[in-house]
């Protein structure tokens, strides 16, 4: 039997109130503003039109944040050239409530003039634009997710860093064919000179974690798995269902981010690596709500609301509606567990506290 099998649906289809629960990913992007900036200064003037492209750029405020800095910058650099900002994302993506803050009132094309607003609806996970037309390319918080959503058979665990055995072998080599991928893609789309700065969740080696690595989040991907383990206990879910779900990401160290460019001939000719590295999130990384931690019920409700965030559609695509009878029910379990989740923060906060160690890897288009 195959250890893993793959959904035809993308794993990051229909995330839930992203922009009211994305704290952690704008964090990640507001600190990474000065570098953009400086990337943008060392691409220098282009012709016909400077392009940056945000890849899976969701529709939170961090899609302003990601690509603020290269108008401001670019605009420095060449008041009146033409300027091109494209934002990349799933079919599904809210592009309605991200054009809203894009004209609105902090977006950037009240700020600048001459810039032109695209949309490119699709997967990053394939060719998103024309060959060597982009000049600053961006992604935050986005390529860890998987380009399909997985069925694994992994009891004890929801998420990558505790798989052992056939499984593990079997996801990391999936998270590697995917990451390559998406290198290749943009090595296709980068203009020469060009950069492309991705930040995202990672991982470092530790000898004292199961495999040996300590990754981003894990005392919360571990709750996760608590509460719906004592649903199964309770008969509300199915151990078979449990047994089989698994978030379907990856979060590198330095080393497997720089892999394939190391490794893939085509991807050593293509790219220099200025940057690769991990390191704790500027603000809040033990705890992505430390701010929060007097109040242990507004701490909760954070807590619940990041990880409706990202995880609500994975959990009742694969868990709870394999589990449930009607719509209603599934509904019902969605409920049942987030009070649970909630609860759990409440009762001892801190205890599940997610940590966070953000992976950067920049490249040069040679």
């Amino acid at each position: 039997m195959k250890p893993i099998a793959q959904s035809p649906a993308a794993s990051t289809e229909h995330m839930v109130d992203y922009d009211r629960n994305s704290f952690m990913q704008q964090q990640m992007v507001l600190g990474q503003q000065g570098r953009l900036a400086a990337l943008v200064r060392n691409v220098g003037v282009v012709r016909p039109e400077f392009v940056v492209t945000d890849y899976g750029c969701g529709p939170a405020r961090s899609a302003l944040e990601a690509v603020r800095p290269a108008v401001e910058t670019y605009r420095q650099l060449d008041p009146a050239g033409s300027l091109v900002v494209r934002h990349m994302d799933q079919p599904g993506n809210d592009w309605n409530a991200l054009l809203a803050l894009v004209f609105g009132r902090d977006g950037y094309q009240g700020q600048a003039p001459g810039i032109r607003t695209e949309i490119a609806a699709g997967s990053f996970y394939d060719v998103m634009a024309a060959p060597a037309s982009v000049a600053l390319g961006t992604c935050f918080a986005a390529s860890h997710w998987l380009r399909r959503s997985l069925s694994v058979h992994s009891p004890g665990t929801v998420w990558f860093a505790d798989l052992e055995g056939e499984a593990r072998t079997a996801v990391a080599a999936l998270a590697r064919a995917d990451w390559t991928r998406f290198l290749h893609c943009r090595a296709r789309e980068l203009r020469r000179g060009g950069v492309l700065l991705v930040s995202t969740l990672g991982a470092v080696p530790d000898a004292s974690e199961r495999n040996g690595i300590r990754a981003s989040a894990r005392k919360l991907y571990r709750v996760i798995h608590d509460v719906a383990y004592r649903m199964v206990a309770d008969g509300l879910l199915k151990a078979s269902a449990l047994d089989r779900f698994l978030f379907s990401l990856w979060f590198p160290t330095a080393g497997e981010a720089r892999a394939p460019v190391e490794d893939e001939p085509d991807l050593a000719e293509a790219f220099e690596i200025i940057d690769s590295s991990v390191a704790p999130a500027a603000v809040n990384p033990q705890d992505v709500y430390a701010h929060a931690i007097g109040d242990p019920a507004a701490y909760a409700r954070l807590y619940a609301g990041y990880i409706r965030g990202f995880g609500e559609s994975s959990l009742r695509l694969h868990l709870f509606r394999p589990s449930a009878r009607s719509p209603a029910e599934e509904d019902a379990l969605t409920a049942t567990f987030f009070q649970r989740l909630t609860e759990a923060y409440q009762a001892e906060p801190g205890r599940h506290a997610s940590e966070t160690l953000i992976v950067t890897l920049i490249l040069r288009r040679r």
